[in-house]
């Protein structure tokens, strides 16, 4: 409770809220105390803490052969970054995106591509994607550069290609960082760039097991 010894016009003694009034060398002062910052545990805070720090984790490979090159041009107000964690995080309630499928390292106006194929052999880092050469719109060109990321959801291990491929490869290799083992589960994405950078596409899925 503060008091107000010189009447309302006068000194303040005490504490109102966040001010505290007092006295200094016979001169009435009024000081502002820091707001109590709390740390809520509720359980929709914690699962949303727990999706943010899996999608660090998951992003921060991916942060320079891909999330920058498909997603700074396009991001409003944000960068890439911010982009591609604001429209996935609802799905890395644990440390694997589910459902996979609904994973977009890329957002924009040429058509997603369907792998039609991904391997790898026991005791390989090395891993073949293959997709179809077929431009799927107008906004499609054969000289496009593709991106993909391949994640081992087993070993939580990933590799990135970033640029390297054209579309009318139709295939693009990826190399992990750890080898797969028989029976690892794989997840893979990809996704176009024009090689002015001025165009994206949407992004394919496939996942397959290391046989």
């Amino acid at each position: 409770m503060a008091r107000l010894p010189q009447g309302i016009l006068g000194g303040v003694l005490g504490k109102v809220g966040n001010v505290v009034g007092s006295s200094w060398k016979g001169v009435p002062i009024l000081k502002s105390r820091p707001l109590s910052v709390a740390n809520p545990r509720t359980t929709k805070q914690v699962a949303q803490r727990t999706k943010m720090t899996n999608i660090v984790a998951f992003a921060q490979p991916l942060l320079s052969a891909i999330i920058k090159p498909l997603n700074d041009r396009f991001a409003q107000q944000a960068s890439g970054y911010n982009d591609f964690v604001s429209r996935n995080i609802h799905l890395f309630g644990g440390t694997t995106p589910t459902p996979a499928e609904d994973l977009k390292i890329s957002v924009g106006k040429m058509a997603a591509v369907t792998p039609t194929n991904a391997q790898v052999n026991d005791g390989s880092v090395d891993v073949s994607i293959d997709f179809p050469t077929t431009l799927p719109d107008a906004f499609a060109s054969a000289t496009d550069l593709v991106y993909a990321v391949v994640y081992n959801a087993t070993q939580k291990t990933f590799g990135v290609s970033g640029g390297v491929s054209t579309r009318n490869d139709g295939i693009v290799d990826v190399v992990l960082s750890a080898p797969a083992e028989t029976g690892d589960g794989l997840l893979a994405w990809i996704a176009f760039r024009r090689e002015d950078g001025t165009i994206v596409s949407n992004t394919g899925y496939v996942n397959f097991i290391v046989d």
